[in-house]
C-alpha cells in the first residue's frame, strides 16, 4: 500500500499584525497510506487547520510555507504554479468546511453550487453531473434527492447544507478528502446523523476518513480531518 500524502519538514511562517515573522509550523512529518483516516487532535490555534489547508497548496492570508514538502498524490504543492494548484483542488484533493454555510452562494440553488467542480474541471456533461449529484445527495441520505437541489442555500437545514457540502466535495472524485471539524457548529444529535452519513457515503466509495481537520486519502480515495 503506497501513502497517497506525504509532508516532510513542513514550516509555515506568518506575519504579525506588528509586522514580526514567527514560524507557527515547526517541522512537521505526516504520512497518509492509501485508504486510510488520519485525524489531526490539538488545541484551538495549534495548526491543525494550516497543515490540511497546505495538502490544497493554500495558505490563509499573512502566512506562508517557509520550507518542506507537502506531496498529494505523487505531486508537490509546494513547488506547483497557481494553475496547477487550481487543477488539483476538487480532483485529486477536496476540502469540507466546517461552516458549510460560509461555503455557498446564498444566490445560486444548491445543484449548480455541487456540480461546479465538475464543469469548472470539464469532468463530465452536465446532465451526468446533475445525475450524479442526485445518487450523492441519497447517499449522504438527504431528504428528497431527486429535487433538493432545485432549493438555495437557506432553505435547508443546518445538517443538511453541511451534507451537502460534502457532496460538493465529492463530485470530483477526489484522492485525498479534507474534513475541518464539519460538525462543531451542530448539536450533538445533528452531528451524530451527519457523521453516519459521511461514513456511509465512504463506506460505499471505498474511501476513509477522518476530521479537525481530518485528512484522509482514498482507496484509491481517503479523507483527512480534525476531529470526526
Amino acid at each position: 500500500m503506497g501513502n497517497v500524502i506525504e509532508i516532510r519538514d513542513l514550516h509555515v511562517k506568518a506575519k504579525t499584525d506588528s509586522g514580526r515573522v514567527v514560524e507557527i509550523i515547526k517541522g512537521v512529518d505526516l504520512s497518509v497510506a492509501d485508504g486510510e483516516i488520519v485525524a489531526l487532535i490539538g488545541e484551538s490555534g495549534s495548526g491543525k487547520t494550516t497543515i490540511a489547508l497546505t495538502l490544497l497548496g493554500y495558505t490563509r492570508p499573512g502566512c506562508a510555507i517557509a520550507g518542506g514538502k507537502v506531496v498529494v498524490a505523487g505531486r508537490d504543492t509546494v513547488t506547483m504554479s497557481e494553475a496547477e494548484k487550481r487543477a488539483l483542488r476538487g480532483t485529486e484533493v477536496a476540502y469540507v468546511p466546517q461552516s458549510a454555510a460560509a461555503a455557498f452562494n446564498p444566490s445560486k440553488t444548491i445543484m449548480d453550487q455541487v456540480v461546479e467542480v465538475a464543469k469548472i474541471h470539464h469532468l463530465m456533461p452536465m446532465p451526468e453531473a446533475r445525475r450524479k449529484a442526485v445518487d450523492l445527495f441519497e447517499a449522504l441520505a438527504l431528504p428528497e434527492p431527486e429535487t433538493i437541489g432545485r432549493r438555495y442555500p437557506h432553505q435547508v437545514s443546518g445538517g443538511q447544507l453541511q451534507r451537502l457540502s460534502a457532496a460538493m466535495a465529492l463530485i470530483g472524485d477526489p484522492k485525498v478528502m479534507v474534513f475541518d471539524e464539519p460538525t462543531t457548529a451542530l448539536d450533538v444529535t445533528t452531528q451524530i446523523e451527519v457523521l453516519r452519513a459521511f461514513k456511509s457515503v465512504m463506506r460505499e466509495r471505498g474511501m476513509a476518513g477522518s476530521t479537525s481537520p481530518t485528512i484522509s486519502p482514498s482507496s484509491p480515495r481517503s479523507p483527512i480531518g480534525s476531529s470526526f
